[in-house]
């Protein structure tokens, strides 16, 4: 699917730039893409990808390009940029060390991930942010998670870290592997496209921002109840006594066979905590009737049903009350659950919903899942918008 043509957001700043390519060649993309995001002196270069890129081939040619700049990235459902939404594309931002100050760690080997592991991590990380004459808090600094969507690591890994980080916010997604829920993500760092890894970046800044997250949906009243389950594999295979497929469609109100992507984007399931709902998305329908979280899930979890709200409206509200705060954002990385483009499609309103990310300098990707400060939840959008920086 092509990006929607909606006019490029153009940056008032220099120490923001943001790109996109829509070339299929990966070198062709890569020179493009640094064309549009390079300049001396930057802190912090960040791609999403499409997984139907040659990856060796774009490593290769971003690391020819960005050479010692510090550059990660991974690979998507879709892609979101200055076009709005789009597949097949190759999109990104960068950060100018004159008003950022960045670390950048990988995780390598998540499942033996300790929470130990996260309280080393993040103390190096804020020393090396004090080295470069930073005073890391909760009022400039945030953090940025970027994780193979696969490794069913995302619950341990964002809870280490955010335990570490006190009260500075972080979040982040699950990388990709295209809008059908492929089971090969792939994240980049070191100039090179790595499974079962993670990168974690904190960023330091004076200029205003705000971690956030939205969804579109309202609780009902409908309570189902895991009977059955893999907790290691987020493997679903009762509910309510029921093969698990087989009960979710009749709760749904469908046959067992008309379950699809659009059914599980339109019809949530997902756990109440402190009045909140969090959505654990169904990522796949197995051949046995058992269902496979995007999420942590375990027998005897109450699962309840939710019901769609508008969702271009849901985000317009959202982002009105972002831009009243800081003001219209020079940059939003966005992590938004691939459900929700999903949804979008559905409804015909792909374009429209670029064009709003795009008129708040929205870039980022659709994810496989989304991480907010020590949750990992799905069918949601975490970001951070970041405004122009204030006069002393």
């Amino acid at each position: 699917m092509e990006c929607p043509l909606v006019p490029k957001f153009e940056s008032p700043s220099p120490s923001i730039l943001r790109g996109m390519s829509m070339q299929r060649d990966p070198q062709r993309a890569a020179a493009e893409l640094f064309d549009q995001i390079w300049q001396p002196g930057l802190a912090l270069a960040v791609v999403f990808c499409s997984p139907g890129y040659d990856r060796e081939r774009l490593a290769q040619a971003l690391r020819e390009r960005f050479g010692d700049t510090p550059l990660i990235g991974c690979t998507t459902g879709a892609e979101i940029g200055p076009r709005g939404y789009g597949t097949d594309t190759l999109t990104g931002f960068s950060l100018s060390s004159r008003e950022f100050s960045v670390s950048v760690r990988a995780i390598e080997g998540l499942q033996a991930h300790r929470a130990s592991d996260g309280q080393a991590l993040v103390g190096d990380m804020l020393g090396e942010l004090a080295a470069q004459g930073a005073s890391p808090s909760r009022d400039n600094t945030f953090g940025f998670l970027l994780i193979d969507g696969s490794s069913r690591q995302e619950e341990r890994v964002a809870h280490s870290l955010h335990v570490a980080l006190a009260d500075i916010e972080l979040f982040g997604g699950s990388a990709g592997d295209g809008l059908e829920m492929g089971k090969h993500p792939h994240v980049l760092h070191g100039g090179r496209f790595h499974r079962d890894h993670a990168v974690f970046v904190l960023v330091s800044t004076p200029h205003p921002f705000v971690v956030f997250k939205t969804d579109s949906f309202v609780p009902t009243s409908t309570r189902m109840v895991i009977t059955e389950a893999d907790p290691d594999q987020r493997t679903v295979r009762e509910i309510n006594g029921e093969p698990a497929a087989v009960e979710y469609a009749r709760q749904v109100g469908i046959d067992v066979g008309q379950l699809d992507i659009t059914v599980v984007a339109r019809h949530p399931v997902g756990v109440m905590r402190r009045g909140e709902f969090y959505p654990r998305t169904i990522g796949w329908i197995e051949d046995d009737m058992s269902l496979t979280f995007a999420c942590a899930i375990d027998a005897g979890v109450v699962l309840t049903l939710a019901q769609p709200t508008d969702l271009l409206e849901a985000l317009r509200r959202r982002l009105d009350a972002i831009r009243q705060h800081i003001g219209t954002p020079e940059l939003l990385i966005a992590c938004d659950c691939m459900c929700r483009y999903h949804e979008m499609v559905a409804e015909g309103v792909v374009r429209q919903g670029g064009e709003l990310m795009a008129a708040h300098g929205a870039v980022g990707f659709s994810t496989y899942g989304e991480q907010y400060n020590s949750v990992h939840i799905n069918q949601a959008l975490t970001g951070v918008a970041i405004g122009r920086k204030r006069s002393s």
